[in-house]
């Protein structure tokens, strides 16, 4: 008898030292994103609650960072070895935390393996020299808002919105209002909303890069003819009136479309989920941004939109790769029945039968997903100097995108130098 307790206490211990290490394996993840507001916080929660009943032994905990702080932070956690062990961060910007070797290489964990369920173009945003460093998890696209009431009110056929430029011009004509000398309405600004120069840009059919996002040419034809038309817009409504106009606007019911302000708005399609939670009772409609002709292709609006991303300081690259995974299926499909944002997960957003949202997801095949440069990653800072030099301080096009192309040439010249070293 003595032999066989002391036969089954050995397999006791033996087994216990065999759980020892599964036992050791239970962790807790460090998760963050930008989602801070109450009409975001409660969707996210329900994911992540999720996640956490079904996996008690890897349990993630959810920190909201500011939209323009979260880069940042997460960039000197890498450095300091306390980054998040996963992070929601700009689709835009992926590759350049990957030619930094800021982020892991999601294949070695497996993501080639549900590559075909993403959207060959976001999955492409997040591949760097071969290797896949981020899982798409929502994108969106750029739409025409317009009010159905301001329409009807100066004679405008609600069911017949603008289709092109010239249609744009004509229509904010009418819907203009002035007080005396004070703007009450303008009836459109390319430069309201957020589409912004560059949008326009895109839906002009050209970009400020060449087509393998490297080389400057920001001085291009189009790109000045499209500056142009811009400030025919401001010269019309006048540029110091303009700037106080743009800088009435509030937040929520009083942004310049709620408010009334500014009738025709071109507005990231998740702008529906604002529409609902502040002005349920607005008449409103939406459409295919307006192109110059009259035609849409799959330049004719842009969208961003987010990856997710695995830190390189994680201790847990398996766990985290996991919840990533798991974030952008079956998280995504919650993700956009109630936020109305369109998943990178393809059969995601089949779950969602609003038709306003369906509506979203058909407008993606006239949608640009943009990266930013490799080697000019602030070339928007000299854009944005030259839109307003010319919108506010009457600067021709021409020599004022000269003088972008002159500084965005030298952030590529040396981005390459520091690449090479």
């Amino acid at each position: 008898m003595n032999r066989k307790v002391l036969v089954v206490t050995g397999m006791l211990v033996v087994l216990n030292a065999l759980a020892a290490p599964a036992l050791a394996q239970k962790v807790t993840l460090k998760f963050s994103a930008h989602w801070l507001s109450e009409q975001r916080r409660p969707t996210i929660t329900k994911i992540i609650d999720t996640w956490n009943q079904r996996n008690p032994n890897i349990q993630v905990e959810y920190t909201g960072v500011p939209f323009d702080q979260i880069i940042t932070k997460t960039i000197a956690g890498v450095a300091a070895g306390n980054a998040p062990d996963v992070v929601v961060l700009d689709i835009r910007t992926t590759k350049q935390r990957a030619a930094k070797n800021q982020i892991l290489d999601l294949n070695a964990l497996g993501a080639n393996t549900i590559k075909s369920g993403f959207y060959p173009n976001l999955w492409s945003t997040a591949t760097y020299n071969g290797k896949q460093y981020g899982l798409p998890f929502v994108t969106d696209t750029r739409v025409l808002f317009y009010s159905k009431a301001a329409f009807r009110e100066v004679g405008l056929d609600p069911n017949k919105p603008p289709k092109t430029w010239d249609e744009l011009w004509s229509y904010a004509q009418k819907l203009d209002k002035k007080d005396g000398n004070r703007w009450t309405r303008i009836g459109f600004h390319p430069n309201f909303g957020d589409f912004g120069y560059a949008g326009w840009l895109t839906n002009a059919g050209d970009s400020f890069f060449d087509k393998n996002n490297e080389e400057a040419r920001a001085n291009n034809a189009s790109a000045v003819k499209v500056l142009a038309w811009m400030k025919k817009w401001t010269d019309k409504y006048g540029a110091n009136n303009y700037a106080a106009f743009k800088a009435s606007f509030g937040g929520g019911a009083q942004d310049e479309f709620m408010s009334g302000k500014v009738p025709m708005v071109v507005k990231n399609g998740n702008y529906l989920t604002t529409l609902r939670v502040n002005a349920p009772n607005l008449q409103y409609g939406f459409v295919a941004v307006p192109t110059e002709d009259g035609k849409q292709d799959g330049t004719s609006s842009w969208g961003g939109g987010f990856n997710v991303e695995i830190p390189r300081s994680t201790k847990y690259p398996k766990q985290a790769f996991a919840f990533a995974k798991y974030l952008t299926t079956e998280g995504a499909k919650v993700w956009a029945a109630e936020q109305n944002d369109l998943p990178g997960y393809q059969v995601a957003r089949l779950g969602n039968k609003n038709p306003n949202f369906i509506k979203l997801a058909n407008n993606l095949k006239y949608t640009y997903v943009d990266t930013v440069p490799l080697y000019a990653p602030s070339y928007e800072t000299a854009i944005n100097k030259a839109v307003d030099d010319v919108l506010l301080r009457d600067k021709d096009p021409k020599p004022a995108l000269d003088e972008a192309q002159t500084a965005i040439a030298k952030q590529v010249a040396d981005g390459k130098r520091d690449a090479a070293r």
